[in-house]
This record gives structure tokens, C-alpha cells and sequence, in this order.
């Protein structure tokens, strides 16, 4: 079958030498909701009940983790004067739209922007922005240097009209109610906090190291200094490489620092002989962050690096409240200005099937036999065939296969495109020795053994598999803004003693917000199903989990309900 790629170029911006993206993913200093001031429409509240069919909205008093609008009153998250990043969660009635006017005047739209509007999920579930933004200045004018919905961007560079500026940034509720919580906002000022007090030391190692304690056990293959941490004092070496670089920070003043560690392999930090960022692994571009007090003087920093399969990189920024992260690495460590094009594949009329690997948040294996199911309704999902595990779902566009097709195809992973629901990824099905048992982690062959798949006229997959003596027929079929999965079973159980469960959900929270309808893991998505159906409600541990006994009746039982997001 033949698929469209399209190639793009992801775009970072610099100013006056200081790296501007690197908060993409990073947290922000939280806002205390109690210093802002609220017009009429406007209260504060501990938490909510909703009915996602009815929009009816009701709030908890108490602690003043919410803020919670019903009418056309503005609320001012801050006057800003310089750039700015801020982020927030907000949750949507039916109908509603949230207006953030942004200090040039313009309004952002969430329901009617045609490029943000795809990717919100469905009324009642949160919904989270970012939107790093660039003041006018001089000659140049204001810009939003990235909006991030839901973790995808949909604006880079994307220049703004020049208007009169330094007016308030407001967040507006049309058309019905909204809530907002966790609002993080910073101020982004050009200025350095520190600075290396000589030169940094490094030992070079001819193999890839993954803890400290195994690196302090070899032997380098060479010493030497650098002004600055650069991944390419390892230039020329064949193959995987490990190095520690051990230097001295100077910190002028006394305060609050944050330190982001952006690595494309294995990395950790230590600051004066404390382990502050853990080491770990991932991909290029990933930033692990950490907020700490120093004392004015010096410092003594190491930054410890392994070269994996991925594409390295690395990079160590340091900031304070108000300021914009400031490199204390050299220029082409991070290899930021030359990123591959992505490719990318959309859905065609029929469904666009996609065998890959996946990588889960977490894991460190990737998922070696999962498919992924493209859909012209924008609803997609990824299952590991393996266990017969939904593994993600999203909206929006389809595949990034990149890892996949570009070059050589290493290490061959497939991304989705769009706003992304992570249900646990186990199996579905499992035999239970009680209703009190654990679910699996996993099944073996012997249990579970994927059998193949038969395509409908329109080219939906339905999966068979064997389960312990049972044959199982799922399905997965899309409809606007949900998933419909059904189990068809057939069969003797090669164990009578042992009922089948089907398990729905999982996760920290599941709420019931009306009949037949639960909130899953914070309103991350909706699980619906018949308002009759013989539901459990369990809990093991800090997770919750939503439980089905699939009852068998002359050989046949079936399953049936819906994902919403």
C-alpha cells in the first residue's frame, strides 16, 4: 500500500546566545492562585463534580487548587514585561471555549483555532497548554515561539501582529464554564547567573557505562579539559563511549537555581558530590530538571554521559526565576540545528495499518510486535500483539516513522502524531484465581497466542487470539472522539476454577461521573459502558481498577464499551 511521507524541519530559536526551547517539556514555578484577583464570575474551590451529558458543573470548597469560571469576566494571570513561558491545565463544558489574550492583545481560541481545536479532547477531561512567548522588541515583533496542545505543537516561529504591548495575559470562559488548575508561569529575561570558574575536566571511556558507581571501576582511554561540557570531546571514536566531566560553577549570588540536563543517551548530575538528576536514559531532546539553593561561590558540578543507539547529544542549562536558561555547554553539543525532516504517515480512505516497534514511557525494552491502526476519523491506536494490550490511542494526525524509514531505520520506532491516552498497557483478558488476584503483567505463550487478523470490507482489523483454551475476536472500531472495543469469546476454558475478567481501566483515580460512565486516572479519559453491566470497582495498592467478569453462557460470552478522549 502506498503512504504519503512528509518531510518537516523542526525549528529552535536563539537569542543573544541563549537556548530558548529548552523548557518545552519542563515544569514551571506554579502560581499561587490565591494572589490573583477574581472578578464576580470567578471562585475558587478544592474540586468538581460534572456531568459530561448534562455540562452541569458543581465545586468543592476548600483548599484553592481550582479556579472555576462561568461567565465572560477575564481573569489576569500576570502582567508580563519581558518573554514568557506559561502553562496551565483547563478543563471544558460542552460547548465552552477558553480565550487566552496574550500581552499584544491578540486572542487565542481553543474551540475555534482549526489547528488547536483537532487535538482537544472531549468536553469534561483536562486539557494542558504551554505557549512560550517572545516580547516585541526593536525592529522585531512579538512572536509565539511555541504552542504546545496536549504535548503536540502546532505553533513554532509564529509571528504575531505589532501591537501595542505590556497589556495583561487573561484567560476568558465562553459559551459555558471552564476550570483551570495548576498554572505555571516564568518570566524569561536574557541574563547570566553563573559561570565556569576554569577549566572542566573530562575522562573519556571506550565503552557505554550506565551507572556511576561501574564508571568509577574503569579505566579511561584519555584525560583531558574543555572551557566547556561538549559531548564531541568524544569526536572520532567509533562506537559506544562514556565520559565524566568534573568542573567548578561559579554562582555569583545566593538562591534558588534550576539545573536542566538535556540528553540524547544516558546522563546524570551531581552537585557538590549529591546525586541531583538521576541517571537515565532517553531520547534527543529530552530535559530532566531540578530546583535546588546555592550558596554564592563555587560549585563543584559533574555530568556524567553514555552514548547509546539513539542519536546523542547533551546539554546542561542552569536558570533562575525570571531568567531564560543559560548554556553551560559548548556550542554543538546539542545537535539542534541539524534534526532530521520527519517523516510522517496519514490515514488514507481505508485504514492504514503499521507494524513497528514502540517504546512506552518507562520501559526500557521496546514493544517489538505492536500494530498500529490509522483511521480517516483521526482517532488511531497502537496495540501490542504480544499480549493483546492497548497501548496508546490518540487524535489528531497519524504516525511519526522516522526511527523507522529514514537512513538505515534505527531503532525503528513508531511516535503518534497527536494528543495521546496511555491506558495500562497490559492485557485485556486473564484468567483470576479470585477477584481479589493481581492482573498480570504479562502472559506467556503457553496462556496467550496471537493467531492472526481478518480485515472487514473497509479494512478494520479484528485480532484473534487463544486465551487459555478460549478463542478471543477483538475489535477496535473509531467514532468521533472514542473507541469502541469489543471481545467476542468462544470456547472452554481449559480451567474452570479460574472465572475470566476483562479489565476496562486502570490508574490512580477512576471516578463514576454518571451512570455508566467513569473518569480515569484524573479525567485523562472516559471509559462508558452498558449501565447494567456487572462492574467492579477495585482497588490494589495506590491504583484503582475498573474489572468485568465476562460471563460465559453455552460456550459464547462477549465484552463491549468505549473509550472517550
Amino acid at each position: 500500500m502506498y503512504k504519503k511521507a512528509i518531510f518537516l524541519v523542526s525549528v529552535c530559536i536563539g537569542l543573544s546566545g541563549f537556548h530558548t526551547c529548552v523548557y518545552a517539556q519542563a515544569d514551571l514555578p506554579r502560581l499561587d492562585l490565591a494572589t490573583l484577583n477574581l472578578s464576580a464570575n470567578w471562585q475558587r474551590a478544592a474540586g468538581i463534580t460534572l456531568n459530561a451529558e448534562s455540562a452541569a458543573l458543581k465545586t468543592k470548597p476548600g483548599a484553592e487548587a481550582l479556579l472555576v469560571s462561568s461567565g465572560s469576566e477575564p481573569i489576569t494571570l500576570a502582567t508580563p514585561v519581558s518573554d514568557f513561558a506559561l502553562q496551565f491545565d483547563v478543563l471544558l463544558t460542552a460547548n465552552a471555549d477558553a480565550l487566552l489574550t496574550l500581552p499584544n492583545g491578540e486572542s487565542l481560541s481553543l474551540n475555534q483555532s482549526r489547528d488547536i481545536k483537532p487535538l482537544l479532547k472531549t468536553p469534561g477531561l483536562w486539557q494542558t497548554i504551554r505557549l512560550d512567548y517572545r516580547a516585541e522588541t526593536g525592529t522585531v515583533g512579538p512572536l509565539i515561539e511555541r504552542l504546545i496542545v496536549n504535548g503536540v505543537v502546532v505553533r513554532e516561529g509564529y509571528s504575531l501582529p505589532r501591537k501595542p504591548s505590556g497589556k495583561p495575559l487573561q484567560l476568558t470562559a465562553q459559551n459555558g464554564s471552564l476550570v483551570v488548575r495548576n498554572v505555571g508561569y516564568r518570566a524569561l529575561e536574557n541574563r547570566k547567573v553563573a559561570s565556569w570558574a576554569g577549566p572542566v575536566n573530562y575522562k573519556l571511556y571506550g565503552e557505554s557505562i550506565e551507572t556511576r558507581e561501574e564508571l568509577d571501576k574503569k579505566t579511561p582511554v584519555k584525560s583531558d579539559t574543555v572551557s566547556k561540557i561538549s559531548y564531541n570531546v568524544s569526536y572520532g571514536r567509533q562506537g559506544r563511549t562514556a565520559i565524566l566531566f568534573d568542573g567548578k560553577l561559579n554562582v555569583p549570588v545566593a538562591g534558588d537555581y534550576q539545573f536542566d540536563l538535556v540528553m540524547g543517551g544516558i546522563a546524570g548530575l551531581w552537585v557538590d558530590g549529591k546525586p541531583v538528576i538521576p541517571v537515565v536514559y532517553d531520547e534527543l531532546g529530552a530535559v530532566k530538571t531540578h530546583l535546588m539553593p546555592l550558596t554564592a561561590g563555587t560549585h563543584a558540578v559533574e555530568v556524567m554521559f553514555a552514548r547509546s543507539w539513539p542519536r546523542p547529544g547533551l546539554g546542561l542549562f542552569i536558570s533562575q526565576a525570571g531568567t531564560r536558561p543559560q548554556a553551560l555547554h559548548a556550542d554543538g553539543s546539542l545537535p539542534e540545528f541539524s534534526p532530521p525532516g520527519l517523516v510522517a504517515v496519514q490515514p488514507e480512505a481505508r485504514p492504514t495499518l503499521i507494524r513497528s516497534f514502540i517504546q512506552m514511557p518507562g520501559e526500557r525494552n521496546k514493544r517489538t510486535k505492536a500494530l498500529s491502526v490509522g483511521n480517516g476519523s483521526a482517532i488511531h491506536y497502537a496495540v501490542d500483539l504480544s499480549q493483546m494490550a492497548l497501548l496508546m490511542a490518540w487524535k489528531g494526525d497519524y504516525a511519526d516513522v522516522t526511527q523507522m524509514w529514514y537512513e538505515r531505520g534505527e531503532p525503528q520506532l513508531l511516535k503518534p502524531l497527536g494528543t495521546v491516552i496511555m491506558p495500562s498497557p497490559r492485557p485485556a483478558m486473564a484468567m483470576l484465581s479470585n477477584a481479589n488476584a493481581a492482573w498480570p503483567d504479562s502472559l506467556t505463550e503457553d496462556v496467550l497466542n496471537y493467531g492472526g487478523m481478518v480485515l472487514a470490507k473497509d479494512g478494520s482489523p479484528t485480532m484473534e487470539y487463544t486465551l487459555a483454551g478460549l478463542t478471543v475476536r477483538e475489535s477496535l472500531r473509531p467514532t468521533a472522539n472514542r473507541l469502541e472495543r469489543t471481545f467476542a469469546v468462544t470456547g472452554r476454558p481449559a480451567s474452570s476454577a479460574q472465572p475470566l475478567y476483562c479489565r476496562l481501566a486502570a490508574g490512580k483515580i477512576i471516578e463514576e461521573v454518571s451512570k455508566g460512565l467513569f473518569a480515569i486516572d484524573d479525567r485523562s479519559y472516559y471509559i462508558r459502558v452498558d449501565p447494567k453491566a456487572n462492574l467492579t470497582l477495585r482497588q490494589l495498592g495506590t491504583q484503582q481498577e475498573l474489572m468485568m467478569p465476562v460471563a460465559m453462557k453455552d460456550g459464547a460470552g462477549a465484552v463491549q464499551y468505549t473509550i472517550e478522549f
